[in-house]
């Protein structure tokens, strides 16, 4: 009987051998549960130890993918991404030159002079910090799929030294154009050679320099210098185009007013040699200007209003008016012009032309394609202007002035008494001037025939009283003298 029986139940414990099946022994499946979890330990410790010494290697190197320039730093120490920096930039920088062509003129600068500094140490730092951020993890991630990162140098230099190249440039380049001289010389004309201008542009080649300075790391530079001509505005060929004579005049006075005639000697003198070029404008009150004595005017009969007084430059209307009539004869209309207040004794009526500085001007413009040569001269007794230019300004042409008086205004006589003067003591206060109006046409003719007819000008000379001044006062008797006794 079983020992169990006494409990009254039997149990009975499987048996492994039950269906045939063998039940796993639980030591063996800790001891394999333990190895692979010793051989996954392993891998990983294995792995971290692989990734740590990879990503170790780049303790001291720039990462991979790393370029300055165009050279690749990738593993460079950065005292080593410095020495080729170096090598590639700052060591050759002696050699290196900015070549400046200028004309038939050369100038270089030397590298060396511009104290170029390029930030090597700048930038090799900056490539050695490239991801020095990541964790170990991302780092080794990156070592496996490197990009590419692109470091650009940059450097700094001395601006002033071009700068002064470029001054020394200018002054050496730079030359003031001249303008063609002519003067009268017997029948014909002297006329010198002009000088072209050369303005070297220095802000465009200052600004040239810059760039390519800023812009190129190696190698020379060539820059061409903008050298602009400046022409001067009358050249020899132009002034040699005055060959003939196209118009002239002359005026006459009395060679006893000495002041007079002093002025009109000053005035003709002033205007002689006077050249217009194309386009340019005389001005009667600019050239010649007020008529002071520091200037060696004298005092003479003047126009003012319709009376005859005493001032400085008595006469200068005689030179406007004759300096008038040349221009005239030479096909030029004035831009301003004026006639006297009343008639003078030198010029027809219509044909004069009155100065009064400050408010009456005579102005005329070159309307030719080609230059003005003016001659102005006095003799003893007369004053002439000649105008000079080229001979296709005439063309056949002359002209031809006609005059219409078509009012004439004779003065009356006014008296004005005198109550402190004895009758029949008189006076004449005011000179009579008789007025007129009067237009002028002038008349064209082309190889001698007419082909045009203009109104000039329509003058009107004022009417001018003749005043005299006369006594009212009764004549005192002359108290009668004692018979002799």
């Amino acid at each position: 009987m079983d020992k169990n029986q006494n409990s009254g139940e039997v149990n009975e414990l499987p048996s492994s051998q039950d269906n045939g099946k063998k039940l796993p022994n639980k030591k063996a499946i800790i001891i394999g549960v333990s190895s692979v979890i010793t051989v996954i330990l392993l891998a990983v410790i294995g792995i971290s130890v692989h990734i740590n010494k990879t990503v170790s290697v780049y303790d001291t190197l720039i990462m991979p993918g790393v370029i300055i320039e165009d050279i690749d730093m990738s593993g460079k120490t950065k005292e080593e991404a410095i020495g080729l920096l170096n090598e590639r930039f700052s060591n050759t920088i002696g050699d290196r030159l900015v070549t400046i062509t200028a004309g038939d003129k050369t100038y270089k600068i030397n590298y060396s002079d511009l104290d170029v500094q390029f930030n090597i140490e700048e930038v090799a730092e900056k490539a050695f910090k490239f991801n020095r951020e990541l964790g170990v993890m991302d780092t080794y991630k990156y070592l496996k799929e490197p990009s590419t990162h692109k470091i650009e140098i940059e450097f700094t230099y001395n601006g002033d030294i071009i700068n002064s190249v470029a001054a020394t440039m200018e002054s050496e380049i730079n030359v003031e154009k001249q303008n063609a001289t002519i003067s009268k010389s017997g029948s014909g004309f002297t006329v010198t050679d002009h000088v072209v201008g050369k303005k070297l542009d220095v802000q465009a080649l200052v600004e040239e320099i810059n760039s390519k300075v800023a812009s190129t790391k190696e190698g020379n530079i060539e820059v061409e210098a903008v050298i602009n001509e400046d022409i001067p505005s009358r050249t020899r060929e132009a002034l040699e185009k005055v060959s003939v004579q196209i118009s002239s005049a002359t005026t006459y006075y009395s060679d006893s007013d000495k002041n007079r005639n002093t002025n009109i000697y000053l005035g003709a003198k002033t205007i002689n040699g006077l050249l217009l070029m194309p386009g340019e404008s005389f001005s009667f009150n600019t050239l010649v200007g007020d008529t002071t004595p520091d200037k060696g005017y004298m005092p003479g009969g003047v126009y003012v209003g319709n009376k005859v007084e005493v001032g400085y430059g008595g006469g200068i209307c005689q030179v406007s008016s004759t300096f008038h009539n040349a221009v005239i004869k030479a096909g030029i209309i004035p831009d301003q012009r004026l006639n006297h207040s009343m008639p003078v004794g030198y010029m027809d009526l219509g044909m004069d032309a009155t100065i009064a500085y400050g408010y009456i001007d005579y102005v005329f413009t070159n309307p030719f394609e080609y230059p003005i040569y003016i001659e102005g001269y006095t003799s003893s007794n007369s004053v002439t202007f000649a105008l000079y230019s080229d001979p296709s300004v005439i063309d056949g042409k002359s002209y031809e002035f006609v005059r219409d008086v078509y009012s004439v205004t004779q003065p009356k006589t006014e008296y004005k008494d005198e109550p402190t003067w004895e009758v029949g003591k008189e006076e004449v206060e005011q000179q009579p001037s008789t007025g007129y109006k009067v237009k002028v046409y002038r008349v064209t003719y082309t190889n001698g025939v007419e082909t045009e007819r203009i109104l000039m000008n329509d003058d009107n000379y004022q009417t001018v009283n003749k005043i005299v001044k006369r006594g009212t006062k009764p004549k005192t008797e002359a108290p009668a003298e004692n018979p002799a006794g």
